[in-house]
């Protein structure tokens, strides 16, 4: 590959963040200025929440402005994200926060992106019509449904499917590990990030028609949110919608290998898990 070709990344997207219908408060928090894309969802009492999810997003926002984003600063932004949260609390009750999104990034000479989550917060593709959850909860019933205890569609019915078991704070203390997925960035793909307020209510096929169906992702956001409300809305809700306009060099067949596929840290066992878009029953979303 020429060395002289120089990677360039363009995307543009949509934000929109709301209480819910049964929340007093707004604990979510979202960072939507390129190349940083995340959302936070607090925990801990509307004050706290909130403070928690802001704190969680402020260490990210210095690098705003920049073309690219390196692994080592993500990394650097995470680790102090989880310090500065935890100094919100220490204990079992301290306040804490997920923290799921992308940023814009390079492999080599060629543009990427580099997805992070910790908690129940989602990113999820959409490629070529086909919807996949590029991240995986830390929670108790994903742990549940990876020991073939319950389905899927279980999990969507249980009380305790808001225990989450990895965030920053929230007694984790200083150190969180983040899973992290490297993704080749390919014009015409769309990123959807979302706290579960959206997601723990709008089932995946929905989420794919929207996705598929709107044009502008300023409009598939707030879209989507009108679903989680008319779904009930019973938790706070934050969608963040990113396009990928134009990603040069291209990445060719040759272009993929094993440290450019999606993989996870510490277990590596994230692989995207594909949608089939059928017909949506009516009335459900």
């Amino acid at each position: 590959m020429d060395r002289s070709i120089q990677p360039h990344l363009q995307v543009t997207w949509g934000a929109v963040t709301n209480t819910g219908l049964v929340r007093e408060h707004n604990e979510d928090a979202f960072l939507a200025a390129s190349p940083v894309f995340l959302v936070a969802d607090g925990m801990g009492g509307h004050r706290y929440g909130a403070q928690a999810s802001k704190l969680a997003l402020s260490t990210f926002a210095p690098l705003v402005g920049q073309e690219f984003v390196s692994a080592a600063e993500l990394d650097s932004a995470l680790s102090e994200a989880a310090i500065s949260v935890n100094t919100l609390g220490q204990d079992s009750v301290a306040p804490g926060s997920t923290l799921t999104g992308l940023v814009l990034s390079t492999q080599g000479q060629r543009p990427c992106l580099r997805v992070v989550n910790i908690g129940d917060s989602r990113t999820y593709q959409l490629s070529r019509g086909v919807l996949s959850q590029v991240t995986k909860d830390h929670s108790h019933v994903q742990e549940l449904i990876d020991a073939g205890v319950i389905s899927a569609e279980d999990a969507r019915n249980r009380p305790d499917r808001s225990v989450i078991t990895r965030a920053l704070g929230a007694g984790s203390g200083p150190v969180v590990c983040a899973d992290q997925v490297l993704l080749p960035a390919c014009q015409g793909d769309r990123y959807l990030v979302c706290s579960d307020g959206l997601s723990g209510l709008v089932r995946d096929a929905a989420l794919a028609a929207v996705l598929s169906e709107q044009v502008s992702p300023q409009d598939a956001a707030e879209r989507l949110l009108v679903l989680a409300l008319e779904a009930g809305g019973h938790d706070n809700i934050t969608v963040v919608v990113v396009d990928v306009v134009e990603a040069t060099p291209g990445w060719g067949a040759g272009s993929v290998d094993g440290s450019t596929i999606a993989h996870q840290r510490p277990d590596e066992d994230t692989v995207p898990r594909e949608v089939v878009l059928d017909s949506l029953p009516k009335g459900q979303p």
